[in-house]
């Protein structure tokens, strides 16, 4: 159970939300500028589900890429979005829900900020840590 509360843990799911949130941004975005386009689909990431799979994947950190043919165990390969096509109702020359999109777009953005705030917080609590060690 510490080792789920260490700083180390702690800044990776919080780097991995704001990467999932960043990518689902860009996906909502593509959604409301198709808003026009003939048969488009919105787009969308489960952040839940990607969370998930990015916080199991951490369970394999420690471990070295010692050869050019091993497989990459980077932050960026185990990030485990799943990008898949919603189902929505037709409006005539799509499947496009502006309103769905932009209260997405706001949930999305607060799971950002806050991400980003605690990531913020945390740092601001190692640097005074080191600055009081100081003394």
């Amino acid at each position: 159970m510490p080792d789920r509360l260490s700083f180390q843990h702690t800044f990776h799911a919080l780097e991995r939300a704001m990467g999932i949130t960043q990518k689902r941004n860009d996906l909502i975005a593509s959604n409301i500028s198709n808003l026009d386009t003939p048969n488009y689909r919105s787009k969308d990431i489960d952040f839940e589900a990607a969370m998930a799979r990015a916080l199991a994947s951490d369970q394999n950190t420690g471990m070295n890429k010692t050869h050019p043919k091993h497989m990459d165990l980077s932050s960026n390969s185990a990030m485990g979005e799943d990008i898949f096509e919603e189902k929505g109702e037709w409006n005539g020359i799509n499947w496009v829900n502006v309103d769905e999109s932009m209260v997405k777009l706001t949930e999305n953005s607060l799971l950002y900020r806050t991400a980003a705030e605690t990531l913020l917080r945390k740092l601001a609590l190692v640097r005074e840590v080191i600055k009081e060690g100081g003394r």
